[in-house]
């Protein structure tokens, strides 16, 4: 009985260690807080298309931290432009990898 209540408790005490170790927040990357602010930005821009599109960006930032989007690619002609001219010269708040010249990313615009 005396090893049970021995054994009981060390598996207590592991199993508060392992909890009380698990991070609670993790921190966002600098990746997911920058799509994030995509969102943000792309939120409010009056976009129509008949089926769900997706476009590809190139963009890279000056020395302001602003975007300059390169490229715009999409089936839809007239959804690429509203993109476009919603981000272009648009700042960011988050800090990118400053390494990193030119970044891609697709935007998935929905019917």
């Amino acid at each position: 009985m005396k090893t049970l209540k021995v054994v009981l408790f060390a598996l207590a005490i592991s199993a508060g260690s392992l909890l009380h170790a698990a991070p609670k927040d993790l921190p966002e990357t600098s990746e997911v807080a920058f799509n994030k602010e995509i969102q943000q930005l792309l939120k409010n821009v009056e976009i129509t298309v008949e089926k769900d599109v997706v476009a590809y960006l190139i963009v890279r930032f000056n020395c302001k931290n602003e975007m300059e989007v390169l490229y715009v690619g999409s089936k839809n002609v007239e959804a690429g432009k509203k993109i476009k001219k919603c981000l272009n010269n648009k700042e960011i708040k988050t800090v990118l990898d400053p390494s990193i010249k030119t970044y891609k990313l697709p935007v998935r615009l929905k019917a």
